[in-house]
């Protein structure tokens, strides 16, 4: 494997040899996968064209070694499990607001949760101060909030009553 631009080649069902990209790497169940991208006869990626097999990680070299193709439909279950929430990761990028406190200082915060009440005809929002912390251990806010065209969040407004304050509890709690 070509540690650099993280290729391989492998010998196809034609019996030819086909180069390889890897896409990323991962181990599940005692055994280390590795998800893939065909490339063509000038070294480009074939869309839509990926692939997994096996590995054995060869410590010595640093290279994977005895790839071999993927055995049971549970396997292929789970490479698409990993590779749907890897997706979600990477698609959903925070939505950040500014929120100004109550000493007139702005903060950026991360937009954890929207959701509207017909009951009091408001939309609502979670969130937290944006830090390198870990959700579960930030402080999280809610609001009422007004939506732009695209749904944007335009102008935060304070929850007004105790029964709209136990809905978003009920709410958060189901998080």
């Amino acid at each position: 494997m070509n540690e650099e631009t993280q290729e391989f080649m492998i010998i196809g069902k034609d019996g030819k040899e086909q180069q390889c990209r890897v896409v990323f790497t991962f181990d599940a169940e005692d055994k280390s996968y590795v998800l893939f991208s065909l490339l063509d006869e000038t070294g480009q990626e074939i869309p839509g064209d990926l692939s997994a097999m096996t590995f054995d990680y060869d410590d010595n070299t640093g290279e994977m070694t005895n790839l071999q193709p993927v055995e049971t439909d549970a396997e292929w279950e789970m490479i698409n499990e990993v590779v749907l929430t890897l997706l979600d990761e990477f698609e959903e990028e925070p939505q950040l607001i500014t929120v100004t406190d109550e000493e007139g200082k702005d903060q950026v915060c991360e937009v954890i949760h929207t959701f509207s009440s017909e009951q009091f005809g408001k939309s609502y929002v979670l969130y937290v101060p944006a830090t390198d912390e870990p959700i579960d251990e930030r402080d999280i806010f809610a609001a009422q909030y007004i939506a732009g065209n695209e749904g944007q969040i335009e102008g935060l407004y304070p929850i007004e009553s105790d029964e709209e304050w136990e809905f978003v509890e009920e709410v958060l709690n189901t998080l």
